[in-house]
């Protein structure tokens, strides 16, 4: 059993503590005779009895064994999986309660990680429904093994190896359920076997449902493990789909003897039945979505998301703008009416591909897409392309590298607006924008995952007044090996800041 010299636990001992507020990642935070525990499953009010699980120098980890007494913000769920499944963790926290702590989490990273005092934040923009809301559900399939009975669901809380049947989930858009129950009971029926990726044998790996929120299109698409012969009993199966799922529009089938926990194939989905692809409505736009898109999960939340990107990035006639990480071009398309010109940029070529086919689809003729990565297409850009009066980037969770940081300040925009899924990486790379002359002048969270510690941001950079930029040896953020080594003194820094209250990702 480990314990640190200045730690009052060990790992392995059992505590019971109470829950004073939630740490970035949706950890409880709590102190054991004034030493800090990240206490999992666990919600602010609550009085836990924990299992010590790791202790290091300033801080203890630990997962709840049982809930002694709730907090005074914790409701009774409706989801009888709460508390086993891993997908809605904060569903015991009363809905408005949670808006304000990640309202809340936005800040403090904002201000501890960012640096930034008194940051021009707004109110969260709350979810309008917090049951129903996704368009995407991704499956694993598990068998009992004694019965025999296949199953799908989701990892149990803290598990990446046992699955938790969950029929149906509460987030989930309730259209898509009968193609849940409808792969169960035909794989039930015909006795067919859940894939063993350490024995690699076996079939069913993972079913991935997708609806149109606004359409009511569903499109199914099963994940197996290798067949020599296609896919058993395949004729049934689309029949039964059929007969079961009101808007059903495709059903796919692709194959992948991976190791890892995916829910994709190895190449294209073969088209079983219907097409491979679903209409949307997004920006108010017309988009047609495959399989293996990128589609914001919370279409309604999205709509409001992309309005207000539009309210804050404030278009104009005039404006040339760049739309950096666009995936299938939902937020190129919303602004594409507004502007002269705007540039799409993103690394997945399929992703492009589908773009292309939406502006055609909308009318759209201003939109120049171009497939690569980010940094060295900018760097290409100066000079080819028209200079951005407007930036709009949306990266994935990991942020901005600081030499795209440098590439877009460079470019010299009149504002950037900055999509975030990621507030603690965003926060990481305001210092980067402010040494290249641009500060935050607006950020509102924007809640598309209720029930869970998930929250995006839109947020508006603007121009320094009399910014003087610094010589090139003073750079630190876009120099690779200082670069390193600044990221790591800020981490550290952001940690000793918090006093050992925070995340210890932070």
């Amino acid at each position: 059993m480990s314990k640190r010299a200045n730690s009052p636990v060990r790992s392995g001992d059992v505590v019971e503590v109470t829950v004073d507020r939630l740490a970035q990642g949706g950890r409880g935070v709590a102190r054991y005779e004034g030493f800090v525990l990240f206490v999992g499953r666990a919600l602010p009010g609550d009085r836990v009895r924990a299992r010590v699980t790791r202790v290091k120098r300033s801080f203890a980890e630990a997962v709840t064994q049982e809930l002694l007494e709730p907090g005074p913000d914790s409701i009774t769920p409706p989801c009888p999986y709460v508390g086993t499944c891993g997908g809605c963790p904060w569903q015991r926290l009363d809905y408005a309660a949670q808006a304000r702590v990640k309202e809340s989490q936005v800040r403090e990273a904002i201000e501890r990680i960012g640096g930034v005092e008194s940051p021009p934040m707004q109110p969260i923009l709350a979810a309008d429904e917090t049951f129903g809301y996704r368009n995407k559900v991704e499956y694993t399939f598990d068998q009992d093994p004694e019965t025999g009975i296949v199953s799908a669901g989701f990892h149990k809380a803290g598990s990446w190896e046992e699955i938790v049947p969950v029929d149906p989930c509460l987030i989930a858009d309730q259209r898509g359920v009968p193609a849940q129950r409808t792969v169960v009971a035909w794989a039930n029926r015909h006795g067919l076997a859940v894939y063993d990726r350490d024995a690699q044998s076996g079939l069913l790996r993972a079913l991935v449902v997708r609806v149109g929120h606004a359409t009511g299109e569903v499109q199914v698409h099963l994940v197996t493990g290798p067949t020599k012969n296609g896919l058993p009993r395949m004729a049934e199966l689309v029949d039964d789909l059929e007969a079961e799922v009101p808007g059903l529009v495709g059903v796919l089938h692709s194959q992948t003897d991976s190791r890892a926990e995916v829910a994709f194939g190895d190449d294209p989905p073969e088209v079983l039945w219907g097409r491979d692809w679903f209409e949307e409505v997004l920006g108010g736009k017309q988009l047609r979505v495959r399989s293996n898109s990128f589609l914001q999960t919370n279409t309604a939340m999205a709509n409001r998301l992309y309005d207000l990107v539009l309210e804050v990035a404030a278009p104009t006639p005039d404006d040339v703008a760049y739309d950096l990480y666009c995936g299938l071009g939902s937020i190129t398309l919303s602004l594409a009416p507004h502007v002269r010109e705007i540039v799409g940029v993103e690394v997945v070529d399929e992703a492009i591909e589908c773009a292309k086919e939406n502006a055609a689809l909308n009318g759209i003729e201003n939109v120049d897409w171009q497939v690569g990565n980010v940094r060295p297409i900018l760097k290409f850009a100066k000079g080819v392309w028209p200079d951005p009066t407007l930036v709009v980037v949306d990266p994935p969770r990991s942020g901005l590298v600081p030499k795209v940081v440098r590439r877009v300040c460079e470019a010299k925009p009149d504002r950037i607006v900055y999509v975030s899924c990621n507030p603690t990486t965003f926060a990481g790379n305001l210092p980067m924008f402010r040494e290249h002359g641009y500060e935050l002048t607006y950020v509102r969270p924007v809640d598309q995952f209720p029930h869970t510690s998930h929250c995006e941001l839109v947020a508006k950079l603007e121009p320094i007044e009399g910014f003087v930029p610094p010589r090139e040896e003073d750079i630190v953020y876009g120099r690779s090996k200082q670069d390193r080594r600044a990221r790591k003194a800020d981490a550290a820094a952001a940690l000793d800041q918090t006093d050992a209250s925070d995340e210890p990702t932070a």
